[in-house]
């Protein structure tokens, strides 16, 4: 009787590579979210490195800019805007199932940086409806970071904003500040700020209360973090800014000859405050079918001017046709991570970068939101 004798079945190419090179070779996958998911099928070596927290530390290191996911919109539906095979689904982002758990219904949805949400809840008190409550939320972890707790009378939150900041050590490891703005129901032109330390977990006032021209009920304009300070865009024509490091807010004005009227509610915005690449804040201005870029610079003798830095034909750079009876573009959002910027026009919406002014048609209608939040996550 003849017995066949069983050949070893030779290793994959795949497996033959150590694993100092192929780390080299998985480090320059594209940051898409199914990147590192996919190659991990290929074989258990793959599997073993791709999962190493180590290694997903150096790929977040080297590509430094997460992708763009998708966007949040009001109240907190998901919509991707990758392409295949990289869409994440739109229930994986959802809130609504992570709030149906937890029995909350009024809630809104604040800001969204560094892949982290800020999220208000709502109570009656007082006859009013007012945010007592404040939850950080990972939706890429399906975890919240925190809840935070504020009741401030006779105080109005007008506006708040969360600023994420890796944890040195770890790759999912985050710490955060809250800042939230507030109106007094009394004056209403006196406003003053608060800011939450997830590493203290402790309020903190702003050093000073700050007097407006006018009455601030609530901002609708997403904030934008540049460099250490918070920016907001309330109706009229001043910027609110709040340094983080000083805890001081102050009132900035804008560039001269500039129209600040608030346009209609379906017609989105008209400025959205930047940050550049030098470090300088920057002001995005749409007049008519032109996009107008300012950049405000200090001098020696610390006085501070705007500069206008580049004016773009936006029919000389989007694929359409902007007529006369037609409404004019608007900006939804805008992405920090990416610096791009969101401009919702009759033909659609196209994400623009605002350096190389390179275009992508988004799956949105132009009338279908007011403004979005941009996330962007690896």
């Amino acid at each position: 009787m003849i017995r066949r004798c069983r050949r070893r079945r030779p290793s994959s190419p795949a497996e033959a590579l150590p694993d100092d090179l192929l780390c080299e070779i998985l480090l320059r996958l594209p940051p898409h979210p199914s990147s590192l998911p996919r190659v991990g099928l290929v074989c258990k070596q793959w599997q073993r490195l791709s999962t190493d927290a180590y290694f997903i530390s150096r790929f977040h290191a080297h590509h430094r800019t997460p992708p763009l996911l998708g966007y949040f919109a009001f109240p907190g539906t998901f919509v991707p805007t990758q392409v295949p095979p990289c869409p994440m689904p739109p229930t994986l982002c959802s809130l609504y199932h992570w709030y149906r758990e937890r029995g909350v219904y009024w809630w809104g949805l604040l800001d969204c940086r560094r892949g982290h949400l800020l999220i208000g809840a709502t109570k009656l008190l007082k006859f009013r409806f007012v945010i007592t409550e404040f939850t950080v939320f990972n939706p890429m972890f399906g975890v919240s970071v925190c809840n935070v707790t504020t009741e401030r009378q006779p105080s109005k939150l007008i506006a708040a904003a969360v600023v994420v900041v890796a944890v040195a050590g770890g790759t999912n490891s985050y710490s955060f500040r809250l800042i939230a703005l507030f109106s007094n129901y009394q004056e209403r032109r006196r406003l003053s700020a608060s800011v939450y330390s997830s590493d203290s977990g402790v309020w903190v006032n702003s050093v000073t209360a700050l007097v407006t021209p006018s009455p601030i009920d609530t901002i609708h304009h997403p904030s934008t973090l540049v460099g250490n300070a918070i920016y907001w865009l309330p109706d009229g024509g001043k910027i609110l800014q709040f340094d983080m490091e000083r805890l001081s807010l102050a009132i900035i004005e804008q560039p001269p000859h500039v129209d600040v009227n608030r346009p209609r509610r379906s017609e989105g915005f008209r400025r959205w405050i930047i940050p550049l690449r030098d470090g300088h804040l920057g002001l995005a201005i749409l007049s008519g079918n032109s996009i107008h870029f300012w950049v405000r610079k200090t001098d020696v003798s610390n006085a501070t001017t705007w500069e206008l830095c580049k004016s773009v034909q936006l029919d000389r750079i989007l694929p359409l046709e902007l007529k006369e009876r037609m409404p004019p573009p608007s900006m939804i959002g805008f992405a920090e991570e990416n610096n791009a910027i969101f401009i919702s026009t009759h033909d659609g919406v196209f994400m623009t970068n605002i350096e190389s002014m390179k275009f992508k048609k988004l799956p949105i209608t132009s009338d279908e939101e007011y403004y979005i939040h941009p996330y962007s996550s690896f």
